[in-house]
């Protein structure tokens, strides 16, 4: 099947197959999913020599370790003996890497030590025998890796987005993990994405939780290089839910935007969320929200995890909605809201790049 987007026009939708193909589902996985930087953790995760992050990336297992001398390094999370998964767990530290299946064992460099019965194997030559490197680079606490052992830096790739986010008048090295949610649904990962970059859908979706907060009409999406920032002026009347108005100031805005291909960020009052979502198929994703706050947010107002909850649910609901539809032979491809969403036209104009 031959692959491409419809970019003659930026303000049109993608037709339905791309949201159900298998064999785009596999082209996004080569182009775009094992070549990009994408957030795996924080660097306080990382602390001491041997502390470890696993991760998978377009079905790529991945993992950052740091090494004896502080060094971060990104290894791909495979044996080459025989491909068995050497770290199982998502966290975790260890003195040596050592594969579960026939005791491979490995330094925190990635090169081999050790294998068991070495006379099996009379030929071989430890030295040439080392895991796959990929790349690893943080930026504000926030530590990254790309599969793809060549192009260009993270702080190229972030092409002025921690600029834009230092707005925020908060330490971004100084969050710290309060809270932790995992869900899988049966929607395509664009969906997710696209739900986030525009705001059209906040007068249906959220007219009884978000609305009463923001000011819709005054939301400012302005894609840069691959990403979306979009600052959310904070207009709190009557009647928004008072669990939520704690969380915003009148006088700063929310920094939120999206980092290509699958990171959002959300800043408030007291704290900063970010969400990931992870294609595990066409028409299945996982969207992971981890919230931070820095110390003094923390001590004045511990975060409550249950008071987002309604409006993921809402942003669930229609995703779910598109999913269901989007392969009826009826739906055909239509104009987008102009500036409502632009997140929207930018995405997949970045996207058709990748593929």
């Amino acid at each position: 099947m031959t692959i491409s987007l419809p970019l003659t026009s930026t303000r049109l939708g993608l037709p339905g197959r791309y949201y159900t193909d298998p064999d785009f589902y596999q082209r996004e996985l080569k182009t775009v999913w094992r070549s990009t930087w994408q957030w795996v953790g924080r660097l306080e995760d990382l602390r001491n020599s041997g502390d470890y992050l696993t991760t998978i990336l377009g079905e790529e297992p991945i993992f950052v370790v740091k090494n004896a001398e502080g060094e971060l390094l990104a290894m791909h999370n495979v044996c080459p003996h025989r491909g068995a998964r050497l770290l199982p767990e998502k966290q975790g530290s260890c003195k040596f890497l050592q594969c579960p299946y026939h005791a491979w064992t490995f330094d925190l460099e990635g090169k081999l030590l050790a294998v068991s019965q070495p006379k099996w194997f009379p030929d071989l030559d430890k030295s040439s025998v080392r895991l796959a490197r990929a790349r690893v680079a943080s930026w504000g606490g926030f530590v990254f890796i790309n599969p793809d052992p060549e192009g260009e830096s993270l702080a190229e790739y972030l092409a002025g987005y921690p600029e834009y986010l230092g707005g925020w008048p908060h330490r971004w090295e100084e969050l710290r993990e309060v809270a932790r949610t995992v869900y899988e649904e049966p929607i395509n990962w664009k969906f997710i994405v696209e739900n986030y970059v525009e705001d059209y859908h906040f007068a249906t979706a959220h007219a009884g939780s978000l609305v009463p907060l923001f000011d819709v009409q005054n939301i400012r999406t302005t894609p840069t290089g691959r990403h979306i920032p979009i600052l959310v002026p904070y207009t709190p009347e009557p009647p928004a839910d008072p669990a939520f108005l704690k969380h915003w100031e009148a006088d700063v805005p929310s920094y939120q935007g999206f980092i290509f291909p699958n990171m959002m960020i959300n800043t408030g009052k007291n704290g900063c969320s970010v969400w990931q979502v992870t294609a595990l198929g066409p028409e299945r994703s996982r969207l992971e929200t981890v919230t931070y706050q820095t110390p003094a947010q923390y001590a004045a107002d511990p975060y409550v995890p249950e008071s987002w909850q309604q409006v993921m649910e809402e942003d669930f609901s229609v995703c779910r909605l598109l999913q269901r539809g989007i392969g009826s032979r009826a739906y055909q491809v239509r104009a987008l809201a102009g500036e409502h969403e632009l997140g929207v036209a930018h995405f997949h104009q970045v996207l058709a790049q990748y593929l």
